[in-house]
């Protein structure tokens, strides 16, 4: 447990002056497992508890529903076995289609699930901070500034989690082109020491022990010459990534061992022995029992700890 940390004491009783952030690593179908992290916090009562949430690729999709008020009808869409099918379909490669189709996932679907689920984001007293990558540099962007009405949050939702390649071109948004955020900040916890974060709890996607590995063989070789084709500096920035994770884990890794260290950071991981999906799981069990054991490392992390208390 991590009770008297202090990112859990101010979830409990916020500090005077304190700015609390929440992050939420994503991967795919991976962010399963910090969905499940959403859902526990939820029901622990912290789903009100942060300022500002900052979420990359699918984890955008789990802080949108967190702060929404809405867990109940978002977090279960990834054990959909319909949706998921749906979203990825290997089938549209013969027809030169996306075999993830955000877009309608963004646009269209999640709007059926939830009416009204937008603008529920744009009024939540937390703000939603989808990173992605920009195209044209490499690096990862915050694009919460840009994020006006329902339009232009749904593009950067889209944005933030658009896979290069598997679920087609780079969306355009505020002038700029975007692509997914795990390409230049798959743990987008900078941006929130950026905008001043006091307190930051980490919902990570990766078991304990887990880190990114370099790319390597014919897929890496496929999806370096294709990067190159959209922008040669995502293509730089995908053969980078392992570095550049390593990094973040380095210093995620520090805090870790020092609570003290501002600013306050608390990582919650799965157990090493947790199931977790592939980028691209069509299993339904395995998805399920990804989300479950999210879920389980939030109560075993804040058990004990009442929001307000």
């Amino acid at each position: 447990m991590a009770i008297g940390h202090p990112v859990v004491e101010a979830l409990r009783k916020r500090p005077e002056r304190a700015r609390i952030a929440l992050v939420v690593e994503g991967g795919g179908m991976r962010g399963a497992v910090s969905g499940g992290m959403a859902l526990g916090l939820d029901e622990l009562g912290f789903a009100d508890a942060f300022d500002a949430a900052y979420g990359s690729s699918a984890g955008t999709l789990n802080a949108m529903w967190l702060m929404s008020g809405r867990v109940a009808d978002g977090i279960p869409t990834w054990t959909d076995q319909g949706l998921n099918h749906e979203l990825i379909d290997w089938r549209r490669l013969a027809r030169r289609r996306p075999v993830v189709d955000i877009s309608t996932l963004v646009e269209r679907r999640y709007e059926e699930l939830s009416p009204g689920l937008f603008a529920a984001v744009l009024a939540s007293s937390t703000e939603l901070h989808p990173i992605a990558t920009d195209v044209s540099t490499g690096q990862a962007v915050d694009l919460h500034g840009s994020i006006e009405d329902e339009v232009s949050l749904r593009l950067a939702i889209r944005a933030s989690a658009t896979l290069p390649l598997v679920a087609g071109p780079p969306v355009a948004f505020a002038g700029r082109r975007y692509l997914d955020a795990g390409l230049s900040a798959a743990i987008p916890f900078r941006a929130a020491f950026a905008d001043g974060a006091t307190h930051v709890l980490v919902l990570r996607s990766r078991r304990v022990g887990e880190v990114a590995t370099a790319p390597s063989g014919i897929g890496a070789r496929v999806m370096t010459r294709m990067l190159r084709r959209i922008g040669p500096a995502v293509a730089e920035g995908f053969g980078t990534r392992a570095t550049r994770e390593a990094e973040d884990e380095a210093l995620l890794a520090r805090h870790d061992g020092d609570p003290g260290m501002t600013p306050h950071v608390l990582s919650i991981r799965p157990a090493p022995d947790s199931p977790v999906p592939a980028r691209l799981e069509r299993d339904i069990a395995v998805v399920r029992a990804g989300l479950e054991a999210g879920r389980e490392a939030v109560h075993r992390a804040l058990a004990g700890a009442v929001a307000g208390g």
